[in-house]
Protein backbone atom coordinates (compact mmCIF):
# COMPACT_ATOMS: atom_id res chain seq x y z
CA UNK A 1 0.00 0.00 0.00
CA UNK A 2 0.82 3.77 -0.33
CA UNK A 3 1.42 5.20 3.07
CA UNK A 4 0.64 9.11 3.60
CA UNK A 5 0.15 11.77 5.91
CA UNK A 6 -3.07 13.58 5.89
CA UNK A 7 -4.10 16.66 8.55
CA UNK A 8 -7.70 17.60 8.25
CA UNK A 9 -9.42 14.04 6.64
CA UNK A 10 -12.79 15.19 5.50
CA UNK A 11 -11.79 19.29 5.95
CA UNK A 12 -13.40 21.06 3.45
CA UNK A 13 -10.53 23.58 3.08
CA UNK A 14 -8.39 23.50 -0.09
CA UNK A 15 -6.43 21.03 -0.37
CA UNK A 16 -2.63 20.39 -1.06
CA UNK A 17 -0.88 16.92 -2.51
CA UNK A 18 2.91 17.27 -1.75
CA UNK A 19 5.00 14.78 -3.89
CA UNK A 20 8.48 14.37 -2.53
CA UNK A 21 11.72 13.68 -4.65
CA UNK A 22 13.46 10.68 -5.27
CA UNK A 23 14.80 8.60 -2.90
CA UNK A 24 13.71 10.87 0.63
CA UNK A 25 9.98 10.66 1.51
CA UNK A 26 6.71 12.47 2.97
CA UNK A 27 9.45 14.22 5.39
CA UNK A 28 11.30 16.11 3.16
CA UNK A 29 8.25 18.77 3.81
CA UNK A 30 8.93 18.63 7.49
CA UNK A 31 9.42 22.26 7.39
CA UNK A 32 6.97 23.22 4.89
CA UNK A 33 3.53 21.79 6.78
CA UNK A 34 2.85 23.31 9.74
CA UNK A 35 2.56 26.70 8.00
CA UNK A 36 0.33 25.17 4.95
CA UNK A 37 -1.94 23.21 7.64
CA UNK A 38 -2.93 26.71 8.71
CA UNK A 39 -4.59 27.20 5.31
CA UNK A 40 -4.81 24.25 3.55
CA UNK A 41 -5.37 20.01 4.21
CA UNK A 42 -2.23 18.64 3.20
CA UNK A 43 -2.19 15.25 2.12
CA UNK A 44 1.77 13.52 1.68
CA UNK A 45 2.39 10.26 0.61
CA UNK A 46 5.32 8.50 0.27
CA UNK A 47 6.11 7.38 -3.35
CA UNK A 48 6.33 3.77 -4.44
CA UNK A 49 9.84 2.46 -2.84
CA UNK A 50 10.19 5.50 -0.37
CA UNK A 51 9.46 5.90 3.02
CA UNK A 52 6.60 3.49 4.79
CA UNK A 53 4.79 2.47 1.18
CA UNK A 54 5.22 -0.86 -0.22
CA UNK A 55 8.86 -1.56 -1.97
CA UNK A 56 7.89 -4.49 -4.48
CA UNK A 57 9.77 -6.24 -6.80
CA UNK A 58 8.43 -4.37 -9.88
CA UNK A 59 6.87 -0.92 -10.75
CA UNK A 60 10.35 0.63 -11.47
CA UNK A 61 8.38 3.56 -13.54
CA UNK A 62 7.35 7.36 -13.20
CA UNK A 63 3.94 5.77 -14.81
CA UNK A 64 3.44 3.82 -12.30
CA UNK A 65 3.71 5.91 -9.27
CA UNK A 66 1.59 8.24 -11.27
CA UNK A 67 -1.02 5.31 -11.33
CA UNK A 68 -0.42 5.33 -7.71
CA UNK A 69 -0.94 9.02 -7.11
CA UNK A 70 -4.23 8.79 -9.24
CA UNK A 71 -5.43 5.81 -7.07
CA UNK A 72 -4.69 7.80 -4.13
CA UNK A 73 -6.50 10.74 -5.32
CA UNK A 74 -9.55 8.42 -6.06
CA UNK A 75 -9.62 7.01 -2.57
CA UNK A 76 -9.32 10.21 -0.87
CA UNK A 77 -12.06 12.08 -3.51
CA UNK A 78 -9.94 15.26 -3.39
CA UNK A 79 -12.34 18.08 -5.48
CA UNK A 80 -9.56 19.61 -7.71
CA UNK A 81 -6.64 19.51 -5.26
CA UNK A 82 -3.09 21.58 -5.74
CA UNK A 83 -0.59 18.73 -6.57
CA UNK A 84 3.22 20.01 -5.52
CA UNK A 85 5.73 18.17 -7.23
CA UNK A 86 9.79 18.17 -6.36
CA UNK A 87 12.07 16.73 -8.45
CA UNK A 88 10.88 13.26 -9.30
CA UNK A 89 7.53 14.86 -7.87
CA UNK A 90 7.13 16.65 -11.34
CA UNK A 91 7.79 13.71 -12.99
CA UNK A 92 4.73 12.17 -11.43
CA UNK A 93 2.74 14.91 -12.41
CA UNK A 94 3.73 15.26 -15.81
CA UNK A 95 3.09 11.27 -16.24
CA UNK A 96 -0.42 11.70 -14.59
CA UNK A 97 -1.39 14.69 -16.87
CA UNK A 98 -0.07 12.18 -19.84
CA UNK A 99 -2.56 9.29 -19.35
CA UNK A 100 -5.52 11.31 -17.08
CA UNK A 101 -5.44 14.62 -18.09
CA UNK A 102 -6.31 17.51 -15.81
CA UNK A 103 -9.66 17.75 -15.43
CA UNK A 104 -9.36 16.19 -11.43
CA UNK A 105 -6.39 18.50 -11.17
CA UNK A 106 -6.96 22.40 -9.15
CA UNK A 107 -3.39 23.80 -9.97
CA UNK A 108 0.27 22.59 -10.08
CA UNK A 109 3.48 23.41 -8.51
CA UNK A 110 7.07 22.30 -10.12
CA UNK A 111 9.96 22.35 -7.83
CA UNK A 112 13.76 22.25 -8.98
CA UNK A 113 13.21 19.17 -12.17
CA UNK A 114 13.14 20.15 -15.71
CA UNK A 115 10.86 18.82 -18.25
CA UNK A 116 13.95 16.63 -19.12
CA UNK A 117 17.01 16.16 -17.25
CA UNK A 118 18.35 14.08 -20.04
CA UNK A 119 21.26 16.14 -22.75
CA UNK A 120 20.27 15.80 -26.28
CA UNK A 121 20.85 17.48 -29.56
CA UNK A 122 18.15 19.95 -28.73
CA UNK A 123 18.23 20.36 -25.02
CA UNK A 124 21.16 21.52 -22.89
CA UNK A 125 18.81 22.53 -19.75
CA UNK A 126 19.37 19.19 -18.56
CA UNK A 127 20.20 18.05 -15.24
CA UNK A 128 23.82 19.05 -13.42
CA UNK A 129 24.01 15.32 -11.65
CA UNK A 130 22.62 12.82 -14.06
CA UNK A 131 21.97 13.44 -18.22
CA UNK A 132 23.67 11.31 -19.88
CA UNK A 133 24.64 7.29 -18.96
CA UNK A 134 27.86 8.16 -17.80
CA UNK A 135 26.53 9.95 -14.97
CA UNK A 136 23.52 7.82 -14.39
CA UNK A 137 25.96 4.67 -14.24
CA UNK A 138 28.31 6.49 -11.74
CA UNK A 139 25.41 7.41 -9.37
CA UNK A 140 24.26 4.01 -9.63
CA UNK A 141 27.75 2.94 -8.61
CA UNK A 142 27.39 5.03 -6.05
CA UNK A 143 24.02 3.71 -4.38
CA UNK A 144 25.36 0.44 -4.37
CA UNK A 145 28.56 1.44 -2.65
CA UNK A 146 26.83 2.40 0.19
CA UNK A 147 23.53 4.20 1.21
CA UNK A 148 24.69 6.18 3.87
CA UNK A 149 27.73 7.83 2.16
CA UNK A 150 25.40 8.36 -0.54
CA UNK A 151 23.15 9.94 1.27
CA UNK A 152 25.63 12.58 2.47
CA UNK A 153 26.37 13.18 -0.89
CA UNK A 154 22.79 13.46 -2.21
CA UNK A 155 22.17 16.17 -0.11
CA UNK A 156 25.05 18.20 -0.57
CA UNK A 157 24.50 18.27 -4.79
CA UNK A 158 19.96 18.85 -3.98
CA UNK A 159 20.74 22.06 -1.28
CA UNK A 160 21.34 25.42 -2.06
CA UNK A 161 20.25 26.60 1.24
CA UNK A 162 21.35 25.18 4.44
CA UNK A 163 19.01 23.08 6.63
CA UNK A 164 19.12 22.39 10.38
CA UNK A 165 20.99 19.86 11.20
CA UNK A 166 18.13 17.41 12.48
CA UNK A 167 16.48 17.97 9.02
CA UNK A 168 19.53 17.27 7.59
CA UNK A 169 19.75 13.97 9.35
CA UNK A 170 16.06 12.98 8.32
CA UNK A 171 17.01 13.54 5.21
CA UNK A 172 19.74 11.33 5.38
CA UNK A 173 17.95 8.83 7.63
CA UNK A 174 14.69 8.92 5.09
CA UNK A 175 17.25 7.91 1.96
CA UNK A 176 18.90 4.93 4.38
CA UNK A 177 15.09 3.21 4.47
CA UNK A 178 14.73 3.23 0.12
CA UNK A 179 16.56 -0.11 -1.30
CA UNK A 180 19.54 0.56 -3.32
CA UNK A 181 18.79 -1.61 -6.28
CA UNK A 182 15.83 -0.39 -6.88
CA UNK A 183 16.56 3.26 -6.46
CA UNK A 184 18.98 2.37 -9.16
CA UNK A 185 16.53 0.90 -11.54
CA UNK A 186 13.85 3.94 -11.06
CA UNK A 187 16.48 6.60 -11.64
CA UNK A 188 17.06 4.85 -14.93
CA UNK A 189 13.61 5.12 -15.76
CA UNK A 190 13.06 8.44 -14.54
CA UNK A 191 16.49 10.14 -15.99
CA UNK A 192 15.63 10.03 -19.28
CA UNK A 193 12.18 10.71 -20.26
CA UNK A 194 11.34 13.61 -21.88
CA UNK A 195 8.39 15.32 -20.55
CA UNK A 196 8.26 18.19 -22.83
CA UNK A 197 5.60 17.34 -25.46
CA UNK A 198 3.36 17.02 -22.40
CA UNK A 199 3.69 20.62 -21.53
CA UNK A 200 0.71 21.93 -23.92
CA UNK A 201 -1.58 19.40 -22.33
CA UNK A 202 -1.47 21.43 -19.11
CA UNK A 203 -4.65 23.41 -18.48
CA UNK A 204 -4.43 24.30 -15.12
CA UNK A 205 -2.52 27.42 -13.43
CA UNK A 206 1.11 26.62 -12.55
CA UNK A 207 4.03 27.82 -10.78
CA UNK A 208 7.44 27.03 -11.77
CA UNK A 209 10.04 27.46 -8.58
CA UNK A 210 13.70 26.87 -9.95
Amino acid sequence: GLYYTDSKPGDARPEIVLLHGWSGSHRAFDLNVPDLTTRCRVIAPDLRFHGGSDKPAWGFHVARLAADLHELLEHLNLAAPTLVGCSLGAAVIWSYVEMYGCDNIGKLVFVDQAPSQWRMDDWALCSKGIYDAPSLAKIQKALRDGLAAFADGNAECCLTKRVPAQMLATLKSETERCDAHQLGKLMADHACKDWRPILPRIEVPVLNLY
